[in-house]
């Protein structure tokens, strides 16, 4: 049953992927659609799954769909390198360092924040 959950969540998170991809405005070679997909899971994945659904006993299932399924592929780890990797090949330097950088750090500060904002929503609520 959890490959099933995990599959139909990663359907739905790989086509929102390609979906918001879409819709991103292009910056040259500068892979912003990358950065901000996978900064936006590093939000949602702590804010909701690490947090305000776990707090709230949200059934383990859902919780694998989400975290898992749908927010594992809406961000990609090989989407991070193949760009990373192609600013490499260009030469560019100056970018594939604020690229690298921009996820790292952006990707640590929204998992803090997601964090935060979860723990608080949970009390909330």
């Amino acid at each position: 049953m959890n490959i099933i959950i995990v599959f139909l969540f990663g359907f739905l998170g790989g086509l929102s992927r390609y979906e918001v991809n879409l819709h991103l405005p292009q910056t040259g070679h500068f892979p912003l659609a990358t950065l901000l997909i996978n900064l936006l899971g590093c939000y949602l994945f702590t804010f909701l799954v690490k947090n305000y659904l776990q707090t709230k006993k949200v059934h383990q299932k859902l919780i694998l769909g989400i975290g898992t399924g749908f927010i594992g592929a809406f961000t990609t780890f090989s989407a991070f390198i193949m760009d990373s990797e192609h600013l490499l090949l260009l030469g560019d330097f100056g970018l594939l360092t604020l690229y690298v950088f921009l996820s790292i750090v952006g990707g640590l500060l929204m998992a803090f924040l997601g964090m935060r904002h979860g723990r608080r929503g949970a009390q909330r609520v």
